[in-house]
């Protein structure tokens, strides 16, 4: 889905047909078949079909697939939805392994939408809310890279933060084949983190500062917090979960600041300051801007990066889905100002989109590659 894509209305069963398959690229054949049965119920006239109809006319970048499984799982999970938890590994169902198991898990999944149809404009009003930790893997090894590159104290400030779990990605301990990076004693381990190469430095940075800002900032320390993360996390993926738990435990050790306030009103806020690094960093939020504040995204960066000097530096880290055209899934991209000797010599100037990495959807494992320069329109 390249950007220009974000803005279009493809119709429900276009977009549940394209959640199907990301699921199934992405691990998940439980949600692959209720998307794909989804898909086949909203060509037509359906109980789905009038369920949704408010959302007919939802943008791709809205991501409304995600939000109704999420919808569904929450309910899963607040033991609303008895039937459908029968087949919801999660609270410990079992996953359809043939065709009547997938039609009778999907029959349960109609059903309990239904049977809650008075609270979907509530379920459905936000975006999704995954923050998977292992997205920390790529933040990580760019903060690495960023203290290698100015051994200066770094504020560290993320975009569409949600529980601001991967603001604790320096202290998250990751692992692959020969060599190890992050905290031994981390609560949260995140196994085959790292490919390719050149991969970053050992080098550890010093973060003197997190914050994050959300529209809807989540507080994993509350009950109603840590359901609703859970209720994004895909049911058929265990290995999430234990991700997700451990990665709760590590937030309760570090502080972070979560600020209830736009990403562009908080991106605007931000200033260089003499003796830091500052790094704004964003993961899976660029397709929930739309067309014109998305330009407005670029311009308030190159703002923030032309007042950057060599003692105050400015680096943007981007985790997203930037098009087909990167034969990438989830590029892991960075702006600097000023950019680094090393980059002036490969002939990148200030502000020039580079590509580091490329990641799933859920972040892991990270492959590594040359840095190269990339022409985004979006970035």
């Amino acid at each position: 889905m390249a950007h220009d894509e974000f803005e279009q209305r493809l119709g429900l069963a276009a977009l549940f047909s394209q959640q199907s398959d990301a699921a199934r690229e992405n691990g998940s054949p439980l949600y692959a078949g209720i998307a794909r049965a989804a898909a086949l119920d909203l060509a037509g006239a359906s109980v789905l079909t009038g369920l949704l109809e408010p959302w007919a006319r939802s943008r791709a970048g809205d991501m409304l697939p995600l939000r109704v499984l999420g919808a569904a799982h929450r309910l899963v999970l607040e033991r609303g939805a008895p039937a459908l938890a029968m087949w919801f590994p999660s609270v410990g169902g079992v996953a359809p392994t043939n065709a009547a198991g997938r039609g009778a898990c999907y029959a349960a999944w109609v059903d309990a939408l239904a049977a809650h149809r008075s609270r979907l404009p509530e379920l459905l009003a936000n975006p999704p809310q995954t923050n998977d930790p292992g997205r920390g893997a790529g933040l990580s090894g760019m903060l690495s890279i960023v203290a290698d590159t100015w051994g200066l104290p770094i504020r560290l400030h993320e975009l569409g933060a949600s529980a601001g779990l991967n603001l604790h990605a320096d202290r998250m301990r990751l692992l692959w084949p020969g060599g190890s990076w992050g905290p031994p004693d981390s609560p949260l381990v995140l196994h085959d983190a790292w490919r390719g190469g050149p991969m970053p430095s050992a080098t550890a940075p010093d973060v003197i500062e997190r914050v994050g800002c959300d529209l809807a900032p989540v507080d994993v320390a509350t009950t109603q917090g840590r359901l609703l993360l859970t209720s994004y996390t895909w049911p058929d993926q265990p290995a999430r979960f234990e991700r997700l738990r451990a990665a709760y435990e590590l937030a309760m050790r570090t502080t972070v600041e979560l600020r209830q306030v736009d990403m562009l009103e908080h991106l605007r806020s931000l200033s260089p300051v003499p003796g830091t690094a500052l790094v704004v960093w964003h993961s899976s939020t660029w397709m929930y801007l739309n067309a014109v504040e998305r330009v407005e995204a670029r311009a308030a960066f190159a703002r923030l990066g032309s007042r950057a000097t060599p003692d105050a530096p400015v680096v943007h880290i981007a985790r997203e889905y930037l098009g087909e055209r990167l034969h990438a899934r989830f590029a892991v991209v960075t702006q600097w100002w000023p950019p680094p000797q090393n980059h002036v010599a490969q002939g990148f100037s200030a502000g020039s989109a580079i590509q580091y990495a490329d990641s799933p959807a859920h972040g892991l494992p990270v492959t590594w590659m040359t840095p190269r320069l990339v022409e985004l329109e979006d970035m």
